[in-house]
């Protein structure tokens, strides 16, 4: 019994740490969403292209921070639904891979327009646990589709009440 209440505590910390994740790139904390990665923690863009056509590789706290900040200047608010998540724990507990679907959701300008962005993310993950707390070894983004329209009616830019 102690593996499995091992195991299913597991599961849903390592489903915590994936909400967390969409909870504070959506606030825009790229620091916090960095910390949830281990010291030489990967994120891998296959969506983005770099020289020779190859997937953008950040390694490090830092150059993940940096990453996101120049990714999302471009969008006004971005809203992340996380979807199913399928994980495989190693026997020892300290390791796991999974998978998570997303549907990231992206409200950005086109000159006088407002638009928006719906991209099915799938994230290919790698999980550690250190020091009592699980992270991304790696976090792999791959995109399923995207569908890009005008936004027809939305509330303010960053996080701004409505008043309706």
């Amino acid at each position: 019994m102690e593996d499995a209440d091992h195991d299913s505590a597991a599961r849903v910390a390592i489903r915590a740490l994936a909400d967390a994740y969409a909870h504070h790139v959506d606030a825009r904390d790229c620091e916090a969403v960095a910390a949830l990665f281990g010291a030489q923690g990967r994120l891998v863009a296959h969506f983005h292209r770099g020289p020779g056509g190859a997937p953008v590789v950040r390694q490090g706290r830092a150059a993940i921070v940096d990453a996101l900040e120049e990714g999302l200047a471009r969008y006004e608010r971005t809203t992340h639904v996380v979807g199913g998540q399928v994980l495989d724990v190693d026997a020892d507990g300290r390791r796991a891979r999974g998978e998570t679907v997303c549907l990231a959701h992206h409200v950005y300008r086109r000159g006088a327009e407002r638009r928006l962005l719906v991209m099915a993310v799938r994230y290919e993950d790698d999980y550690v646990y250190e020091a009592g707390v699980w992270r991304f070894s790696s976090r792999q983004l791959r995109l399923d589709w995207r569908d890009d329209r005008p936004l027809s009616e939305g509330g303010t830019p960053h996080g701004g009440r409505s008043t309706r």
